[in-house]
Formats: C-alpha cells, structure tokens, sequence
C-alpha cells in the first residue's frame, strides 16, 4: 500500500519576481526567526492521498489549465500562522477558474472560498508586529508573474521538510 501524506499545488514565480520575494523572506525569516519557504501562491492545499494519486491528478489538470497572470497588491496580515503576513493576489478569472478546475479534479468542490496570496512570513505575532513590518516593507506591491506551470509539493511536517515532488508545464 502506497503511504498517504500532504501535498499542495503550487504557483511559483521566476527570475527576479522570485529574487526579491526570496530576498524578503529570508531579511524577515532573520529578523523575526520564522520559517523560511519558497514564495509561492497556493493553487489549493492539505491534499492527502499518494503520491501515485497526486501525481496523476496534477498532471489532469495541468493538461487543462493554460498559462496565465498572477497580479501581487497589496499587503495583508491574519492571526493564521501561513497567512501571518502576505500579498493579496488579484482575484482575476484566470486565477480563479484555475483552483476551482483543481477542486473538481481533487474532489474539493465544497471548499471554502479561495483567496489567492502569496504569504512573505509564517508564524503568530501580534498585530502590532505585522503593521511595524508592513510599515518597513510598504503596503503595495505591484509585482506580477506568468503561471506558466504547477508545482507539486509534498508539504507535511513544516516548512523545513517540505519538497517539489515534480513540475508540471501548462
């Protein structure tokens, strides 16, 4: 029997989009000692199943979904440790089309809304400590990127151990 773990379908920058959301990562992972991790948008997240599952699923609808934008603007922070401090990610058809494509094809239609970020720190602070960094980093960010591929990540046990299982281009 295939052993079942967590996976996530990632959305990940390139060239210097990917630089300077890295670069800002790691000055906040320092500064604040929280965990450091690729920036990425979650495309949908907490899969469980094989890898075997997961693989073929991916590959599904990578078939399906063609290349589009991903739009960054502005900062925003939650009391959830993965959403402690992000960039809210236009809400665009394209962006939004593709995550309920990927709910029908995993089975999760009856998720919750899907709200595109892209997260620069994970961890729990208070709120005085997110605006004091968002008053340091600025509020809007007009960065953009072409999804021109998913990444397939197994993402359990902490950012520490998470991994790209494969790449899948559109």
């Amino acid at each position: 029997m295939t052993p079942r773990r967590e996976y996530s379908l990632w959305l990940m920058p390139s060239g210097h989009v990917y630089d300077e959301l890295t670069k800002l990562n790691s000055l906040l992972s320092r500064e604040y000692a929280s965990p450091i991790f690729e920036p990425h948008v979650t495309l949908i997240g907490e899969l469980i199943g094989s890898e075997e599952d997961m693989l073929h699923k991916t590959s599904q609808l990578a078939a399906i979904v063609r290349p589009y934008t991903i739009r960054l603007t502005r900062v925003g922070y939650s009391p959830e440790f993965s959403r402690c401090l992000f960039i809210k990610a236009e809400e665009a058809d394209d962006v939004m089309q593709a995550n309920l494509r990927a709910r029908q094809i995993f089975g999760l239609e009856q998720e919750s809304r899907y709200t595109p970020h892209l997260s620069l720190m994970y961890g729990r602070f208070p709120p005085e400590t997110k605006e004091e960094i968002i008053r340091k980093i600025g509020k809007e960010f007009e960065l953009s990127f072409l999804v021109n591929s998913i990444h397939l990540f197994s993402t359990g046990w902490g950012p520490e151990n998470w991994y790209r299982v494969r790449e899948f281009i559109l």
